[in-house]
């Protein structure tokens, strides 16, 4: 677990602790009632866990003027190039807009880039995901590889992009 603590303009993104996972759970599914893969509080929990138990796991809540906006998932790789693999970032787009997400993004990758001598960014976003890859996109972000319907429920199958960080 990596503790975690930024803050620039209005905007503070700090590591998870276990007393907020009930406000997380709440917000998540305040923001998400038309999931189409959704996530319980025993998925988050364990998820919760997995980040706590792991040297290289971060498990971010970003909050604006103090209030929970959003959080940022994801594990560093120290190897000959050191890497962040994003799993998940998810805001509320009411507070927090498109350029705020480009610029909060920016300021984790530059934290890490500077912190931990990162080189490569990599995530996968679900294809229905326009806004995010959008985004993602105008921060130099290039699809790398396409995993064919690797999400899957009994109504939907869905590809993934992976996305890297092109300098």
């Amino acid at each position: 677990m990596f503790d975690i603590d930024i803050k620039f303009n209005d905007i503070c993104i700090k590591s998870i602790q276990e007393k907020d996972i009930h406000k997380l759970k709440k917000w998540f599914i305040s923001q998400h009632m038309d999931l189409k893969y959704y996530i319980d509080f025993n998925d988050l929990y364990e998820r919760f866990l997995e980040y706590y138990m792991s040297e290289c796991e971060f498990f971010l809540e970003i909050n604006k003027h103090q209030n929970l906006c959003g959080i940022l998932k994801g594990r560093i790789e120290f190897k000959s190039k050191n890497m962040v693999w994003i799993s998940c970032f998810c805001v509320n787009e009411d507070f927090i807009d498109k350029d705020e997400q480009k610029f909060i993004l920016e300021n984790i990758l530059n934290y890490f880039c500077k912190s931990f001598g990162v080189s490569c960014f990599l995530t996968g976003v679900a294809q229905s995901e326009k806004n995010t890859i959008k985004i993602l996109r105008e921060i130099n972000f290039k699809v790398i590889r396409v995993n064919k319907e690797f999400y899957t429920s009994y109504k939907n199958k869905e590809d993934l992009l992976i996305l890297q960080k092109i300098n």
